[in-house]
């Protein structure tokens, strides 16, 4: 007799377990790892956003502080003494509580020289209380220019700054004790995810109460702090701590001193729901599989006719079709296990839609991208003797830029600003700035007053959580003055026009006054002022996106190769439009196709004279 193998129900119990099991074992590991993947990927963008935001908020806020105390610098420099100007900007900044000037004697030792003080004494006791780090301090400021510390574990930040005078023989130090609340209580915040303001060697200046102080790399050690050549402002990585827990790291340079911003999250929190779902698919297949034998045992014909379909629908679900669905008019197990696949199906088909609707509201970003662009005015025009050419380029679908001009009489407003970071809400908020300028030039008012309105409006639409920088001026078309005010943005420069070739002495940065910026309080006052622009000269208008610029390894384009390349754009006085495009060319010749780590825009406008 012939000796036979596996009974037909025990091939059938094969059958029906095998295809089952490899089909969904495949699925689910696949699908597993997809969705750690993209959780991972998402938590990094939201915290990266989050530290690239607080960063950008930290060097908005500290440069506000140097361009308060750059007046004051001068003022001491002038005759290495205080002046009752440098005691009257230093009594109207509520949060500098003093600022001490240090000169090194005879034997290269500093020495105090000369203070302002809001509170009789308060230099002196500052100084005490510091008095053992302070030779530390000189050490790292000679070696670096520029430091900033929280010595006191508080929201009082100390920033060192060290200044030479114009022959570059003599230094000086300027130490500024500035109290920055509400900044530090925003990493104060206990949450899943935890912020800390940090130096390069991994001081924590600002975070949680418990860590403020110490040192981050004694509970997270990234990357970029152990490794002091790295030069990457912003990235993220998983860090494996000293406990042994892994957490998922996010961080962004300041570009101010040597401050990063970052963000640590547990990667076992931020994936669990992934763990959940994992736990739960688990269960739920091995109830499957077990549903699926014991009904083999039983019922061989009819749980082969329904194998079929199974089969047919998980085939067709491992080709991506979530779509499908089983009938089966059976009440046992076969049932119910046809049941529970739709059910499967049904959920997988739910999160393939979130991802189309995710698809769709990029989409709208897009539109939204599209309708912002009509905020903008035509890149090149004519208005009397002024001639208007300008550059836009957000670094994301929704940009936080806007530039602007329009005639009020026989003025011509010129208005620039930049929202905090880019996006949907610093869109927003140069939306509003858009509105807010159409109501404004229907006024005949000064730039100053027309600042005040406007952030007024910029104030009721942010609520001091999102800010921005401006810059507004008007020229006069019968006098060529140009009447200037200033809320803490990046200073034009003027190009004056000569017989010979531009030189960097040529261009005057138009500085003298400096105002706070718009949305930070709804009470500002802003001062103006006013420079004559001669038949033949120019200006140039820009914001901070673009010294900012880098190539794909990450090299920042800079200060320094930013001015070269506006004097080579206008080496010989040419024409708006060739000024524009000569200067576009240079940064794009750095960039090379590289993404935008800001919004890049300019513009320049020129006095042709009358025609």
């Amino acid at each position: 007799m012939k000796k036979r193998g596996l009974s037909i129900r025990y091939k059938v119990l094969l059958l029906l377990t095998s295809i089952p099991l490899i089909t969904l074992t495949a699925y689910l590991v696949l699908a597993m790892r997809i969705f750690e993947d993209d959780k991972i990927a998402y938590v990094f963008d939201s915290s990266s956003t989050m530290s690239g935001t607080m960063a950008a908020q930290i060097k908005t806020q500290l440069n506000a502080v140097l361009g308060t105390a750059k007046p004051i610098y001068q003022d001491y420099l002038s005759v290495y003494k205080f002046t009752p100007v440098a005691k009257s900007i230093f009594d109207n900044e509520d949060n500098i509580e003093n600022v001490i000037v240090f000169t090194p004697n005879e034997q290269g030792q500093y020495q105090k020289a000369a203070f302002l003080e809001k509170i009789a004494g308060g230099s002196d006791g500052f100084l005490n209380s510091i008095q053992s780090k302070l030779p530390m301090y000189f050490t790292e400021v000679d070696a670096s220019q520029r430091i900033v510390k929280v010595p006191f574990n508080d929201d009082r930040v100390l920033i060192m700054d060290k200044v030479w005078n114009q022959d570059k023989t003599k230094a000086t130090i300027f130490v500024i004790l500035v109290r920055m609340g509400e900044t530090a209580e925003m990493f104060k915040g206990a949450t899943s995810q935890h912020m800390y303001l940090v130096s390069a060697d991994g001081t924590v200046l600002f975070g949680p109460e418990n860590l403020v102080g110490q040192n981050l790399k004694t509970t997270v050690a990234p990357n970029f702090l152990t490794d002091p050549t790295s030069r990457i402002p912003q990235g993220a990585e998983t860090v494996k701590a000293a406990n042994g827990v892994d957490y998922l790291v996010s961080f962004s340079k300041a570009g101010f001193g040597d401050l990063t911003v970052v963000t640590t999250i547990e990667k076992s929190k931020a994936l669990s729901a992934v763990q959940i779902l994992i736990r739960k698919s688990l269960i739920f297949f091995g109830i499957l599989i077990s549903l699926t034998v014991i009904i083999s045992l039983f019922a061989s014909t009819g749980l082969t006719q329904a194998l079929t379909q199974l089969f047919t629908a998980t085939k067709k679900v491992s080709e991506g079709d979530f779509n499908v669905r089983v009938k089966v008019d059976s009440n046992d197990e076969v049932g119910s296990l046809a049941d529970n696949f739709n059910l499967m199906a049904a959920e997988v088909s739910r999160l393939l839609e979130q991802t189309a609707e995710k698809a769709r509201m990029e989409s709208e970003l897009q539109t939204a991208k599209t309708v912002q662009e009509t905020l903008f005015p035509e890149a090149r025009a004519k208005i009397g003797p002024l001639s208007i050419a300008g550059f836009y380029e957000p670094a994301s679908e929704c940009g936080g830029d806007w530039w602007h001009y329009c005639k009020v009489g026989e003025k011509i407003f010129l208005w620039i600003g930049d929202a905090t970071g880019h996006g949907a809400p610093a869109a927003l908020i140069t939306s509003a700035a858009k509105s807010a300028s159409t109501i404004i030039e229907q006024l005949d008012i000064s730039p100053a007053k027309a600042m005040e309105l406007l952030n007024r409006s910029i104030y009721d639409v942010s609520k001091g959580r999102i800010m921005m920088t401006f810059f507004l001026a008007s020229f006069d078309l019968q006098t060529g003055r140009l009447v200037y005010c200033n809320a803490s943005h990046e200073a034009p420069f003027l190009i004056k026009k000569s017989d010979d070739p531009l030189k960097k002495k040529d261009l005057v940065a138009l500085n003298e006054v400096n105002n706070p910026r718009l949305g930070q309080s709804r009470e500002s006052v802003y001062e103006q002022t006013s420079i004559q622009v001669s038949e033949g000269d120019a200006v140039f208008f820009y914001t901070d996106g673009i010294p900012d610029i880098q190539d794909p390894a990450k090299t920042s384009w800079g200060e320094r190769e930013f001015i070269k390349a506006l004097i080579a754009a206008n080496k010989d006085f040419p024409s708006v439009a060739d000024s524009v495009d000569r200067f576009a060319t240079s940064f794009q010749t750095h960039r090379q196709g590289a993404p935008l780590v800001d919004d890049v825009t300019f513009f320049v406008v020129k006095n042709d004279g009358i025609q």
